[in-house]
């Protein structure tokens, strides 16, 4: 080995990583990981099912559904969503299944990143749910639901606690210097 490859190891011996020795993990990060993974669940499950919708008449399928619920179909929420179904093509099908997937997919990644404690899937969530909390209040404003009130709070809860947490615990790229021996 030469000289200068021994001085380079030998300068970076000293330099040793501060960061997460034994340390208990945090039952909150794991509730919020977990959250994310359901909700990814959901939406992979919805995907499945509107990928299975492809390619087949949408109003015969809903027909199907609310004769086998025994669901009057006078029903305006019933008339709704035969008007919504009417205007849905193949093509806008394709796109809902694709970003259905896309947006699970994401949520899979942020919640099994903030169970194994990585700093960069903390500032993920951060962006990312941060990024629709203005819109979901203004949702909440203009239609108040107990249900989406809940909903934006445990969001904007995670998103605090997240900045909270990177703040005070997190230093990714800290190094110690030791003497060396």
């Amino acid at each position: 080995m030469s000289a200068r490859a021994v001085s380079t190891r030998l300068l970076w011996t000293h330099l040793k990583p501060t960061g997460k020795k034994h340390r208990k993990h945090d039952k909150i990060l794991w509730l919020i990981g977990a959250g994310k993974i359901f909700y990814g669940l959901i939406l992979l499950a919805v995907g499945i099912g509107a990928f299975n919708l492809i390619g087949k008449n949408l109003s015969a399928e809903l027909w199907h559904l609310i004769q086998g619920w025994n669901v009057d179909l006078h029903n305006r929420y019933i008339q709704m969503l035969f008007r919504k179904v009417s205007t849905v093509d193949g093509q806008k099908l394709y796109f809902l299944t694709f970003v259905t997937f896309a947006y699970a997919s994401v949520f899979f990644v942020e919640g099994i990143g903030i169970i194994l404690d990585k700093y960069w899937a903390k500032w993920l969530v951060v962006v990312v749910t941060g990024s629709f909390i203005p819109g979901e209040l203004y949702h909440l404003v203009r239609q108040f639901g107990w249900f989406d009130f809940v909903l934006v709070f445990i969001n904007a809860a995670s998103v605090a606690y997240l900045i909270w947490r990177i703040k005070t615990h997190e230093h990714p790229h800290k190094f110690t210097i030791t003497k060396s021996r």
